[in-house]
């Protein structure tokens, strides 16, 4: 006996139901099918119900941190990707025996700096600087000549103090001796923008100078000083371009470009390279600037410090925008195919390095010359720092200096990304064409193929051979 729902053997003594069996017509198979496929499903209920093991963890995403550094998966912002790759690449940069090698030789070179200034300074760093012709306000001219005589330095008889800061503003006289027609306060020494030295060794007690314009350094040490920041731009920039450069070769050659980009899209990438390199250049920055200050203070030239400090903060952004610049020409010519086009590209960026901080020292008696170069990228971080040195430009022109340099690099950025971005995702060249075959491989693989082509048909023939 069968049942016949089963199909399966059913013993006779079994109780089975004698009624035959009535299907209800109103009752569709789909329905059936439904009920028992559900049947076979257990309902959880609400996610409170679901048992602990069986959670899924999940970080709250406003408790994630902003860096991405999180051991969680979770997709990484723009920004958090470009903070990772500019993490990896200072990290790598900086634990670089070239790193310290260059910092080294840059605190050597700021030291060398200051002892060629203060032996080309002889005994004071304004000595020799302008006139020492003392001119007297209020004063005859007899007493005049007799004071001349005692102190030993020439000396004028002015009306007013306003014909003595014409004097000054002439070059005709180096200081303006200002007494109190009252005479309860003691006398007060007038000068352009610098201490007159010779002046002050003359006379015998001290006599506290007043300014008519923004105290300047010396020529005869803004000239190291300018040697010096020269120096600072050329090594930031060469150094950490060429690790760039090296680090974008070294990624393409090991196949961890392509590693990189499946994770990290390729602009964060290279906005990541460009910008964490830039800030660490403000490192040989802060070097440079703290051992000419400490030097300055050891030799008790605290004066010169003090009117250094605008002159280096003015430096550091624009130094920081024009490295900026040589790092995105760096990262343009590394995504070049061909290897002479990566040659040519690093010379021209090295020359246009090197001849942007030589350019300002050579024309820096140019004063036309010296305010267009001050504008000009390349030549912007050691030609406005020389203008400020010697007083001659205002507080808004390093502003002005820093915004050309800063939209000069946003472009260079631009296109240096997207030749990064076009080489690594389609792996084109410059010009972005594609890789195609060449008249040698695909001779080669036309002869490939008719020889496939002649040997499938010798085969073919064969058999038929042998049947005959």
């Amino acid at each position: 006996m069968v049942d016949k729902k089963r199909n399966d053997e059913v013993d006779p003594t079994d109780d089975v139901p004698t009624d035959p069996v009535v299907e209800d017509s109103s009752v569709d198979d789909d329905t059936i099918d439904d009920e028992a496929l559900a049947d076979d499903f257990i309902d959880v209920g609400d996610a409170d119900e679901v048992p602990e093991e069986l959670r899924e963890d999940r970080p709250d995403p406003a408790a994630v941190p902003k860096t991405g550094l999180v051991s969680e998966f979770h997709d990484l912002s723009a920004s958090q990707a470009a903070y990772l790759v500019a993490h990896r690449e200072t990290s790598s940069v900086s634990r670089s025996p070239l790193f310290y090698v260059t910092s080294l030789l840059l605190g050597v070179a700021v030291i060398a700096a200051m002892i060629i200034g203060f032996q080309q300074a002889g005994a004071g760093p304004g000595e020799g600087e302008g006139s020492d012709t003392l001119a007297i306000v209020g004063v005859p001219q007899e007493q005049v000549d007799a004071f001349s005589q005692q102190l030993g330095l020439p000396a004028v008889a002015v009306e007013d103090q306003a014909a003595g800061e014409a004097l000054l503003r002439s070059g005709e006289a180096g200081a303006v001796y200002v007494l109190d027609p009252t005479g309860m306060q003691p006398a007060s020494l007038l000068a352009l923008n610098r201490d007159p030295e010779a002046i002050l060794d003359k006379l015998n007690q001290p006599v506290p100078v007043d300014y008519l314009e923004q105290p300047a350094v010396a020529p005869v040490l803004g000239d190291p000083v300018a040697w010096g920041l020269g120096i600072v731009v050329a090594l930031a920039g060469l150094t950490l371009g060429a690790a760039l450069y090296q680090n974008l070769r070294t990624e393409k050659r090991n196949r961890l470009a392509e590693v990189i980009a499946s994770t990290i899209p390729a602009r964060s990438s290279a906005w990541g390279r460009v910008y964490g390199l830039s800030l660490l250049s403000l490192t040989f920055t802060l070097i440079a600037a703290g051992v000419l200050l400490i030097g300055l203070s050891i030799g008790q030239q605290t004066t010169i410090a003090m009117a250094l400090l605008p002159v280096l903060g003015w430096f550091a952004l624009i130094a920081l925008m024009t490295v900026f610049i040589i790092l995105s020409a760096h990262l343009w010519v590394a995504t070049s195919a061909s290897r002479r086009v990566r040659r040519i590209g690093y010379a021209a960026v090295v020359l246009l390095t090197v001849a942007g901080v030589l350019a300002p020292l050579v024309l820096r008696t140019q004063e036309t010359v010296m305010l267009w170069l001050s504008y000009t990228p390349f030549t912007a971080p050691v030609a406005m720092p020389m203008r400020y040195l010697a007083g001659q430009a205002e507080w808004w022109e390093g502003l002005a200096s820093a915004g050309a340099s800063a939209i000069v690099g946003v472009i260079v950025f631009w296109l240096a990304s997207a030749a990064y971005q076009r080489t690594l995702l389609r792996g084109a060249g410059r010009s972005g064409r594609k890789a195609k075959a060449g008249v040698a491989a695909k001779s080669g693989s036309t002869a490939k193929n008719d020889s496939t082509a002649k040997s499938d048909s010798t085969s073919k023939r064969s058999p038929a051979k042998s049947k005959a």
